[in-house]
């Protein structure tokens, strides 16, 4: 997508259902982008220093206010500006496959940021509302909307010298509600205990899954694949280190089991 420059006005693009989402009255006249990691340190005692390790970096997320002012018309601004804003935290989009959330529970738009030169893919992450002037009618006329984004992305996998989404791979995540058991999360999934458990690594289908995200299985992959790719997208680097050794000496050797293999070998390198 070209840019006009810096003097352009900040947008908000809907990428789930395409074209521009909203448009900024009066750009931004600060922006604070943060990054932040996670570093270990090593549990050696006695020492005055002791070494650190990387563990995981956390999405980007941006942040800045925004102006509306509609003094000049008496236009309400909260009507005109604000609630059009506002639409865009609505949890209107059903979840698309390889997202790690219930395939009935709906989400806010994914979206992307655009100012000038600078491009994020983002959700909202919070928006707080300050009205700053009333007409003699108690109408709001101008507002401060201070808007938090945080980074949006799916997991990529990559098979046949391209790169697919993880809803391109033939897996599904969900979340376990309270009180549910293996079985009940399978057939919910349309699929079957083992075959989640081996996923999954789960030993004891007796066990509280309360709250941990679940990769179920595809018809055309193998469990040691789906392991792998399970493995990765939970960050955990010695499941996923065997998993993608299981997958790569898997006797199913179709081009899908090799692609989630190689994916989670690529994507262990780029997260440890």
């Amino acid at each position: 997508m070209s840019q006009t420059g810096g003097n352009s006005k900040a947008s908000f693009y809907n990428l789930d259902e395409g074209g521009t989402a909203f448009d900024v009255q009066y750009n931004p006249k600060e922006f604070r982008v943060e990054k932040s990691l996670t570093w270990q340190e090593a549990k050696t005692q006695g020492n005055s220093t002791n070494p650190i390790q990387f563990q995981k970096g956390a999405p980007m997320t941006a942040s800045f206010d925004l102006m509306f002012d509609t003094t000049m018309d008496g236009a309400n601004v909260q009507k005109v500006w604000v609630e059009k804003l506002l639409a865009l935290t609505n949890a209107n989009v059903k979840p698309a496959q390889g997202e790690a959330a219930e395939l009935d529970k709906k989400r806010p738009p994914a979206l992307k940021f655009t100012w000038g030169t600078f491009e994020m893919k983002c959700v909202i992450e919070s928006v707080s509302v300050t009205y700053l002037m009333f007409a003699s009618d108690g109408t709001a006329v101008r507002a401060r909307c201070g808007v938090k984004l945080k980074q949006w992305e799916l997991a990529e996998f990559a098979g046949s010298g391209s790169s697919k989404r993880a809803s391109d791979a033939k897996i599904k995540l969900v979340d376990v509600k309270g009180g549910q058991t293996l079985s009940q999360v399978a057939a919910a999934a349309g699929s079957d205990t083992r075959a989640v458990a081996d996923a999954n690594g789960i030993t004891d289908p007796m066990s509280d899954l309360t709250g941990q995200v679940l990769s179920i299985p595809g018809k055309s992959l193998t469990s040691a694949a789906n392991a792998a790719v399970s493995a990765v997208l939970s960050g955990n680097a010695q499941n996923a280190g065997k998993a993608a050794a299981g997958a790569a000496k898997s006797s199913a050797t179709t081009a899908v089991t090799g692609a989630a293999s190689k994916a989670a070998q690529d994507a262990l390198k780029k997260l440890f």
